[in-house]
């Protein structure tokens, strides 16, 4: 279980999927808010949640991107957001794909088109993927989307076809 700190309420996120500074939530429920809706107060709680705060986080970010064989990207925040430092590459957002496809939470989540979390204190919140490839690709595992102004629309996204994955990253 995860208490919402005052610090990641106040992370700007989209409407509708900001939650409030003492809601208790589950670390599931996080991660479904981040992955399908790019819940950026989600993303800065399971980092507090998980090291204390965002910038030792962050710290763990780059130490397992250099175990899983990536060598152009460098994260500075938690959401993904630009800033002096950050920087990232199709080909190791492939990688890392490639690797979170190994979680089976993470795989289950992805592929997920809607689903309705809640918190503890029985607030209800209804998510719609933003990856609209579930709704058409059959052999569709799941992906993730992503846009910022500098970046436009990115996205990451695995498929299945013959026992084969195949992975695209557009940046």
């Amino acid at each position: 279980m995860v208490t919402i700190s005052e610090t990641a309420a106040k992370v700007p996120s989209l409407k509708g999927t900001r939650f409030k500074a003492g809601e208790t939530v589950t670390v599931q429920t996080l991660l479904y808010a981040a992955l399908l809706r790019s819940s950026n107060d989600a993303a800065y709680a399971l980092a507090e949640s998980i090291s204390g705060s965002e910038e030792k986080f962050v710290g763990l970010m780059n130490k397992k991107l250099i175990a899983i064989g990536t060598s152009d990207t460098r994260f500075i925040n938690t959401t993904g957001l630009p800033g002096k430092g950050q920087q990232i590459t199709a080909y190791d957002l492939a990688k890392i794909m490639r690797y979170a496809l190994k979680y089976p939470m993470i795989k289950e989540i992805i592929g997920t088109r809607e689903a309705e979390i809640s918190t503890e204190e029985g607030r209800t919140i209804f998510l719609e993927n933003t990856n609209k490839m579930l709704w058409s690709d059959g052999g569709a595992v799941g992906g993730k989307t992503g846009y910022t102004k500098a970046a436009r629309h990115c996205f990451v996204y695995a498929g299945e076809k013959e026992d084969e994955t195949v992975i695209v990253a557009i940046l």
